[in-house]
């Protein structure tokens, strides 16, 4: 399924902003690499660490900005695979240039790995570049929506997950990250430290949360 549905861009099972989060080696790659999957779209991935070419192989690879913009002129609103990764110069900067494009051309799906490294109180009051900060409260208009992963969610702008209408959370065990979650998913939470490897926690609003294996369709 891909269209504007219910006021935001979908693509699979990717509408509106969507947030998986949990340690190390639990899933959570496998997890977005199958909701990618399903997307018949444009894809752009994030990689900040510049280490999934081989767990999403197939995707063109660009490394600058500029690049970038030029290769979206030539195939707006068509199907596209890229990863994106930063090869020199600040990430900060790479991923403001690439949400900049992301929302000038729209019609995709954009997916950041990692992105508590690209939050953080160097943005000011809304712990994001502004750039971020237009996507999630105005991507909708340019037809994106977004994907994003992390390790330590309590380093991710509160504005964004905030917005998001489905968590993912695999185990994860700090009293903090748990508090983090708890007034989204209420005692669910308590459900987060015994979850085994690539299963995880389903949120979408609704009362009842559901575990379901990475990979794995809903």
């Amino acid at each position: 399924m891909r269209g504007f549905i219910d006021g935001e861009y979908q693509d699979g099972e990717i509408r509106g902003c969507g947030f998986i989060a949990g340690v190390r080696g639990m899933g959570k790659t496998t997890e977005m690499g199958r909701l990618l999957s399903l997307c018949t779209g444009g894809v752009l991935f994030f990689d900040p660490l510049a280490r999934h070419e081989h767990v999403l192989p197939g995707r063109r690879l660009i490394h600058h900005w500029v690049e970038l913009e030029n290769y979206l002129r030539v195939n707006r609103g068509r199907r596209f695979r890229i990863i994106y990764q930063p090869r020199g110069g600040s990430i900060d900067e790479h991923f403001k240039g690439v949400a900049a494009c992301v929302r000038a051309f729209g019609w995709m799906i954009f997916a950041i790995d990692e992105l508590d490294m690209l939050c953080g109180a160097r943005f000011g009051d809304a712990r994001m570049p502004q750039e971020l900060y237009d996507l999630v409260n105005y991507g909708r208009h340019a037809r994106v929506s977004m994907l994003a992963t992390a390790r330590y969610p309590m380093s991710v702008a509160r504005g964004f997950t905030s917005q998001c209408a489905t968590l993912r959370l695999f185990y994860m065990r700090e009293k903090k990250h748990l508090q983090y979650f708890e007034e989204y998913i209420g005692e669910e939470i308590s459900r987060l430290p015994s979850l085994p490897k690539y299963h995880y926690l389903f949120w979408d609003g609704s009362e009842n949360s559901q575990i379901f294996m990475a990979g794995r369709a809903l």
